[in-house]
């Protein structure tokens, strides 16, 4: 069983939902500047988003995967250091587009970050080829990245979230 979360909380609760049965995390993790963090999730807790990354690990609640969306104008810059900090950390990143799912209808496609922009981006810094697994019926597609740490590490993957709109 896995719980995906903004993180904020994590920290103080991994043990214990791994206690409970919790095999594993998803957590929301747009960038690793303070300020747009806050300026994305109106909060300024990029600290407890990151121990509670940490405590996932020690609780055993792997592979902890980061969830990260990038939009045009705002973040795009995150994408390379999201990718450095995850592997460094032994973390599965996932790039996902943006959901429409506003109510206002303020969500637009020109904002969005396509999964071959996202590979141009991280490819200008990093080594990538797609796994060698099968996908499967598995939402994501996954890459491998080499030269960002010596030999191949399982870098990231790209759900192709509204990716045929």
């Amino acid at each position: 069983m896995s719980l995906t979360t903004n993180g904020i909380h994590l920290g103080r609760h991994a043990n214990a939902l791994a206690d409970s049965g919790l095999d594993r995390v998803n957590v929301s993790l747009d960038t690793l500047d303070r300020d747009r963090f806050v300026a994305i999730t109106r909060r300024d807790r990029l600290d407890d988003v990151l121990s509670g990354l940490a405590a996932a690990v020690q609780a055993g609640l792997t592979p902890v995967k980061v969830n990260a969306v990038l939009l045009r104008g705002i973040n795009e810059s995150d994408a390379v250091p999201l990718l450095r900090y995850c592997l460094a950390n032994g973390y599965q990143l996932r790039f996902i587009e943006q959901m429409p799912l506003d109510a206002q209808r303020q969500w637009s496609r020109s904002e969005m970050i396509s999964a071959d922009e996202t590979l141009r981006l991280l490819g200008s810094t990093f080594h990538l080829s797609r796994a060698p697994e099968p996908r499967g019926s598995a939402p994501a597609e996954e890459f491998w990245s080499t030269g960002a740490r010596k030999g191949r590490h399982r870098g990231f993957g790209y759900p192709p979230v509204l990716s045929g709109m």
